[in-house]
């Protein structure tokens, strides 16, 4: 189309900076607030008007900051705006009757609803001068405004001004702030990624007939390959199979029930070797919510080959662990926070997710022995004194048991902040102690099951563990024994009398009995022992097999030197005294650590050179007491090293006994535990200030664990969700989220709890007003590999977004008139013909006619006044599924859709037509023009929508060429 056009003038120098002072203002298009709404209600109530509006004049619009009266409408158009002309002047504008005023009788906002017959607006002006919007009031009902009424009105705006500067201002600030938070934020995340992202461990997803999902690059290494190509192989075919069955019943297991599993098997590495891998295996589901197994492994071979070398002690490790029985116990003052070892959970026999409370503690002693122990607690943190007590308890399982409990109060500044202490378990000793003494109970646990042949079966018969001595017996060397049954090693010999017994210690019953066997063309006599092991619920996992050759008591000899080979090789320090301390042992990890000679000689020398004066007093206080009666101590003590060098350890001393039972010398067992205690006030150190940290930013930030329960917000999350974070923490995803976020971020969070760092936006709609966040997910891992839970990090863009979608509502829009735009008016045929409503399309393409003559006679700014009054006609002619566009200069187009035939069309054709004849009342001039119009029915998609312009366009010069001020149609 080749209309006449005009060039848009361009905005005045004080236009556009007091536009620019607007967008200053951070103001436009954001919620409701009260300082802005009340202003308004008192300006409605002072004036006594029914609407009252804080409005904001922008280049093509006004918005409503604050509303009294209009619910619903947020804007208007700036050329029909009232206020448009308050801003103009420099004082209260009162119009006391619009359908009298020439500027306003013709408005739709007079003629239509609202209604308006009076107005009366005060401008908002900043400490510049520039007039940015108006306080206006406003009644269906002429009227003026009394001298008081006015003055405060003008009032209100002048505050209104203000506040919108106050708050400019405090916004700036603030935006500051954040940008400061936001850069150790990243910087933060940056340390974490580098830390988390480098593990070793052996991650992957399984289905449940063992087809291999996901692999992570240190699985896929370990078996030489690559984890595109371990993906689709079958996990089980990696495995050894004589363990196989096992680990699939394993595995059936914890996809049936959902308990997590642990445990360690055999597998084949690239170079076709076997290598022991412990494996943690726990229930996940897909998208589609199918089971999958998840397992994180950790090659374990070389410790399985030093724990093969030990076996021969486990025994009598186990054992001293029992007769130690003691777990530690700790209580935060300030928190209350109580915290159980493994140990101590054991002996109260409680769930492992049970929480103790310091009420629940005192509540498991028996009724008479709870106000000693409360009486204790009191003692303990009034004067300092500490407390050894043997009191009975309820286990919660309702077992009666006898306890030992020990505890003592640590002061800060003078005052109690934490108690700590030790638990015991002496229900045994209660019982049995006028029959038998510690030393005699240590004695018989290292003659049972220290014998010649030592090895421990599994529940299927196979041998997990066997010593030299038990090899020799089948002729074998060790890796030709694990793995396989007594019966496969004997091809069969003698099953008939060792199935039974076999069977019966399974069941739990202990056997012991003497055989014969031919061993090297000799007969020997075996005195054998089966006793079962059984885990802490009672469930027997195997048993050990103890077989004593008492043809040639050389061999029990032998058996006992390699047992003291594995003290004198370990990295423990391990040493002997006399009953007065002086050093009668000390093996070679110890003689290291002290920078003494393999043979040096240390009988001179004393347990005094060694302990710090802490310990000596402990010995003094404690140690000797408890292992005169118990016959063991376990604790932390410190000890001295070369160069005087002072190094914490894990102390276990065992007092051996004469045939008198009196006390002759002692053992003791100690692990450098340097590491451990520096790293644990390494993690309270980090951990007080991640706290500090994320309570100061900005974004939500909280801390799921890997069974979806909060474990940490901050503040901003507890302000996000309107809950203080005690009612958060310990609930999980589901319980807080609505369900419909929740499956939508469900794949997500399974993403990251399988060690994926994700990141998505989502949009809140349903929370008061619509809010953007900017969400990632980022995988805790522990130091194993395994995934512990993750960090969830959200940050609001809702702003960002709105902006965007604003800008891209601009790019469709004619700026004069609100119209759309050639784009817009494409884009939306396009659309229609997509939608395969071509057949019922009609397009109207309109020329002003004689508009060039308005524009040279009075002027481009009257003109555009033409041009946008015209515009809202032809908006009125249409319904709201039609579109109305301007495409230049004085060319207009309604494109109608959903018609039968053309006889609609030409109706509305010639409807444009009278619109554009009746007169423009532009208040001192009153303009008269006319429109042509062609019409074009139907759009075949095959040829497209701009057939149907070039059509309709045609028509319309037919239309001019006929006398102009007529339509012309197919």
């Amino acid at each position: 189309m080749h209309a006449e056009t005009s060039a848009t003038p361009a905005p005045s120098a004080a236009e556009t900076d007091r536009l620019a002072q607007l967008r200053r203002l951070v103001v436009l298009d954001t919620a409701p607030e009260p300082v802005f709404d009340s202003i308004a209600r008192l300006a409605s109530q002072v004036c006594g008007a029914p609407i009252a509006l804080l409005s904001l004049v922008d280049a093509e619009r006004q918005w409503f900051k604050a509303n009294v009266g209009l619910p619903g409408i947020n804007e208007t158009p700036r050329d029909i705006a009232f206020c448009a002309h308050a801003v103009r002047a420099d004082a209260v504008l009162e119009v006391r009757d619009a359908t009298r005023d020439p500027r306003f009788a013709a408005n739709p906002l007079v003629t239509g609803a609202p209604g308006i017959r009076f107005y009366a607006g005060a401008p908002l002006v900043l400490p510049g001068g520039q007039r940015v919007g108006a306080l206006c009031v406003i009644d269906r009902e002429a009227r003026q405004l009394d001298e008081a009424q006015t003055r405060m009105l003008q009032s209100l705006a002048t505050i209104a001004s203000q506040a919108l500067v106050m708050r400019r201002d405090l916004i700036a600030k603030a935006l500051s702030v954040r940008t400061d938070y936001e850069q150790a934020l990243a910087e933060s995340e940056a340390r974490y990624r580098a830390i988390v992202e480098d593990q070793a461990e052996l991650v992957s997803l399984a289905r449940h007939d063992g087809e291999l999902v996901y692999v992570n690059p240190a699985y896929a290494r370990h078996f030489g390959r690559t984890p595109a190509e371990m993906k689709g192989l079958n996990l089980f075919d990696f495995i050894e199979p004589a363990d196989r069955d096992a680990i699939k019943g394993r595995v059936a297991h914890v996809l049936r029930t959902g308990d997590g599993s642990s445990g360690e098997n055999r597998m084949v590495a690239v170079d076709g070797t076997e290598r022991w891998v412990a494996w943690t295996n726990r229930l996940q589901h897909d998208t589609w919510q199918q089971p999958l197994l998840h397992s994180v492994g950790r090659d374990v071979s070389d410790r399985k080959r030093a724990e093969q070398a030990l076996r021969a002690s486990q025994a009598f490790l186990a054992r001293t662990g029992r007769i130690a029985g003691v777990g530690g116990w700790d209580l935060e003052l300030a928190s209350g926070t109580v915290t159980w070892s493994d140990e101590t959970r054991r002996i109260h026999e409680v769930a492992p997710d049970y929480v103790p409370t310091l009420e629940g503690t005192v509540a498991f002693y028996a009724p008479g022995a709870r106000t000693t122990i409360e009486a204790a607690f009191q003692v303990g943190m009034q004067r300092g004194e500490p407390w050894d007590l043997e009191l009975p308890l309820i286990t919660a399982t309702g077992r009666n048991i006898w306890v030992r409990a020990q505890g003592e109060v640590e002061f800060e500044q003078g005052k109690p902040v934490r108690l700590t202490g030790a638990f015991q378990d002496i229900t045994e000793r209660k019982r049995l102690e006028q029959r038998v003494t510690d030393n005699e109970r240590f004695v018989r646990q290292i003659t049972d099951n220290l014998p010649m042949r030592i090895a421990y079966t599994d529940r299927d018969s196979r041998y997990r563990f066997a010593n030299p001595a038990h090899c020799q017996r089948f002729g074998r060397e060790l890796d030709q024994v694990l793995g396989r049954t007594r019966s496969e090693l004997t091809q069969g010999a003698n099953d008939a009398f060792f199935a039974p017994k076999a069977q019966a210690v399974l069941a739990g019953q202990a056997q012991r009995f003497e055989f014969e066997e031919l061993l090297g063309g000799q007969m020997r006599r075996i005195d054998d022992q089966l006793i079962p092991d059984l885990s802490e619920t009672g469930e027997v996992r195997g048993f050990f097999t103890i077989g004593i050759d008492v043809t040639e008591r050389s061999a029990a000899e032998r058996a006992l030197r390699e047992l003291t080979a594995i003290f004198d090789n370990t990295t423990d320090y391990v040493l002997q005294t006399d009953w007065r301390g002086g050093l009668t042992y000390m093996n070679p990890a110890l003689r290291h650590a002290l920078g003494l000679t393999p043979d040096e000689p240390v009988t001179d020398r004393n347990f005094a050179e060694i302990g710090t004066p802490a310990t000596h007093r402990l010995f003094t206080d404690v140690v000797h007491r408890v292992v005169k009666a118990n016959g063991v101590w376990v604790g932390e003590t410190a000890v001295y090293v070369a160069e005087g060098r002072e190094v914490p350890v894990s102390h276990m001393v065992i007092a051996h006994r004469d045939h008198n039972g009196r006390i002759d010398r002692y053992s003791g067992v100690m692990r450098d535990i340097s590491a451990q205690a520096q790293a644990k006030r390494e993690l309270q150190r980090q951990t007080d200030i991640l706290r500090s940290v994320t309570d100061t930013i900005p974004a939500m930030v909280a801390v799921v664990g890997a069974d979806g329960r909060y474990r940490f917000v901050n503040s901003a999350f507890e302000r996000q969700y309107g809950a203080p974070r005690d009612s958060i923490i310990g609930r999980t995803l589901q319980e807080l989220q609505r369900p419909a976020d929740h499956v939508l971020s469900r794949p997500w969070v399974d993403r990251v709890l399988a060690g994926e760092t994700v990141h998505y936006e989502r949009n809140f709609a349903g929370r008061g007003n619509a809010l953007h966040l900017a969400i990632s997910y980022i995988p805790l891992l522990r130091e194993d590999g395994t995934v512990d839970g993750f960090v969830d990090i959200a940050q609001d863009i809702t702003r960002h977004k709105q902006e965007e979608l604003r800008l891209l509502q601009l790019t469709r829009q004619d700026a004069l008139t609100g119209l759309l735009n050639r784009a817009g008016f494409e884009e939306h045929l396009e659309r229609r013909l997509n939608e395969g409503g071509g057949a019922m399309l009609a397009l109207l393409c309109i020329d002003l006619d004689h508009f060039k003559r308005i524009n040279d006679q009075h002027g481009h700014p009257v003109g555009d006044q033409v041009l946008q009054l015209f515009a809202q006609r032809l908006r009125g002619l249409v319904r709201p599924t039609d579109a109305v566009a301007r495409l230049g200069g004085d060319e207009f187009a309604i494109v109608l859709c959903g018609l039968r035939d053309s006889v609609a069309a030409h109706t509305v054709a010639d409807k444009v037509i009278a619109a554009a004849h009746a007169p423009f009342d532009l208040g001192s001039l009153l303009l008269t023009l006319g429109a042509s119009v062609g019409v074009a029915f139907g759009a075949d998609p095959a040829v497209g929508w701009p057939n149907l312009v070039e059509r309709a366009d045609t028509l319309l010069y037919r239309a001019k060429a006929a006398g102009r001020g007529r339509q012309a149609g197919e």
